[in-house]
């Protein structure tokens, strides 16, 4: 009989050390983790990332380039056909 080894347990990272570590505002942190805007771990008063986490926060506040912004383009495009229509006022 084999015993099975337990899974192992993954890295936490204070939210203070990756807001130091990624130079990201640690109130900014603060409040979004409260709003619930990223998946991390809450441990009395403390918070806690794992790896993964980390990396899916910065993901999600990565930037997206112009050209890869259609949503702009169509907004941009449907402003100026609105400014086309507008009479001048007389």
């Amino acid at each position: 009989m084999t015993t099975q080894a337990p899974p192992a347990l993954p890295q936490l990272h204070l939210l203070e050390e990756v807001a130091t570590k990624y130079r990201l505002s640690l109130i900014g942190l603060r409040r979004k983790a409260r709003a619930k805007g990223f998946t991390h771990i809450k441990i009395g008063k403390q918070r806690f990332l794992t790896d993964e986490q980390v990396l899916s926060l910065l993901q999600g506040s990565t930037v997206v380039g112009k050209a890869q912004s259609q949503r702009e383009e169509d907004l941009a495009a449907t402003a100026a056909r609105v400014g086309r229509r507008r009479r001048p006022a007389a």
